[in-house]
């Protein structure tokens, strides 16, 4: 089992195979994000875990988070609201596993996006 954990701990943080996120890459065409980005994991590990919400929460109260189109129906367990960057590179280097928080309330949701966002740019920081 290899694990992708967070630097910053959380007390309710889960690991989550892989194979039971859904995720959707909005940066596959920015070469510059994804070398800051796979720097910046690569030297200071994944800062914060991602934000994940169940198929019943996000159907409940967290779809109006996400404004990209989502599918109505998935197979896993989860749909990554926050992290799908850290999901693919996790996915393209091995990793079976990766450190999550599980938020079905949509509050919560925003307030962990605004608590654990970081900019591009202070990646490498």
């Amino acid at each position: 089992m290899q694990v992708l954990r967070a630097v910053n701990k959380y007390p309710d943080s889960i690991i989550v195979h892989l194979s039971d996120i859904y995720s959707l890459n909005d940066n596959l065409g920015d070469g510059s994000f994804n070398t800051t980005l796979h720097k910046s994991l690569s030297l200071r590990g994944m800062l914060n875990p991602i934000l994940l919400s169940t198929e019943e929460g996000f159907k409940a109260n967290t779809h109006p988070f996400d404004r990209r189109p989502q599918p109505e129906y998935i197979e896993q367990m989860y749909r990554c609201m926050i992290g799908n960057n850290r999901y693919k590179y996790a996915v393209d280097n091995g990793y079976t596993h990766i450190e999550c928080l599980v938020i079905d309330d949509l509050v919560t949701l925003k307030n962990m996006n605004r608590k654990t966002f970081l900019e591009p740019r202070k990646m490498l920081r």
